[in-house]
């Protein structure tokens, strides 16, 4: 069954947040995708790990005003303050 959960500016921690669907007994499959309001010369991706019920989103940052562009770091919690994250898992 496809369960869609959606967060709004997440706290990060080490550039990533948990979204839980405990309401399942396991998560198979999951993917993210994100709105990116005035990213200001930054690019913005995710990764997506899965633990039980448990999805973890990676939000990885690239800066890319600089010559040549700063390598890609970690996101921090300002940096996704106005972004709205949606998880969608394939749960059983």
């Amino acid at each position: 069954m496809l369960k869609i959960k959606t967060e709004t500016g997440p706290k990060l921690t080490a550039g990533a947040f948990d979204v839980a669907f405990d309401e399942f007994e396991t998560v198979k499959e999951a993917t993210v995708s994100f709105d990116n309001p005035a990213a200001d010369g930054k690019v913005f991706g995710t990764d997506v790990a899965i633990s039980g019920t448990i999805v973890t989103v990676t939000v990885k940052k690239l800066d890319v005003t600089g010559i040549p562009p700063q390598p890609w770091a970690n996101a921090k919690t300002a940096d996704v303050a106005d972004m709205k994250f949606t998880v969608i898992a394939d749960c059983e």
